[in-house]
């Protein structure tokens, strides 16, 4: 099975210049917990992501940063993103998430173009046993020394 097969696909996308209060709102709208950042809305090319955590940890619980004027460049995650592919096998998706330590990774093409979105969830469903959940959710979970919001 192919990451295709799973994810989800054409999602929300905001762009660096969008305010946080839009942000969330979207993220309220669509019942998500991370928003692509990408450079525009034609291409889609992935610059970074904000999770709804990014929101509380860099904006709200952070003094200084004002979640009036704050952009989502303010608070994305950018650098070193964790992606898959399209044709990605599920097993190489579970690889990424449990090494970046991601709940919500972006599927890009090959143009580095947002096309999906597969989160814990979407791997769980496809899952048959009880105890390889509780072990991808485990690794995922276990905490490591990336920077994280």
């Amino acid at each position: 099975m192919e990451a295709r097969e799973i994810m989800s696909e054409d999602p929300v996308c905001c762009l660096p210049s969008d305010s946080i209060r839009s942000v969330a709102t979207q993220m309220m709208e669509n019942s998500v917990g991370l928003l692509p950042v990408v450079d525009n809305h034609d291409a889609k090319r992935l610059v970074g992501v904000v999770s709804d955590r990014d929101i509380v940890c860099r904006v709200l619980a952070k003094d200084g940063m004002d979640c009036n004027t704050a952009t989502a460049q303010d608070v994305m995650t950018s650098g070193k993103l964790w992606t898959v592919s399209p044709q990605s096998s599920i097993d190489d998706v579970i690889d990424q998430m449990e090494d970046g330590q991601v709940r919500r990774i972006p599927v890009v093409d090959e143009s580095n173009r947002v096309v999906g979105i597969i989160s814990t969830a979407d791997i769980a469903l496809e899952i048959d046993e009880p105890d390889e959940i509780a072990e991808v959710f485990e690794e995922i979970s276990e905490p490591t020394n990336i920077p994280h919001a």
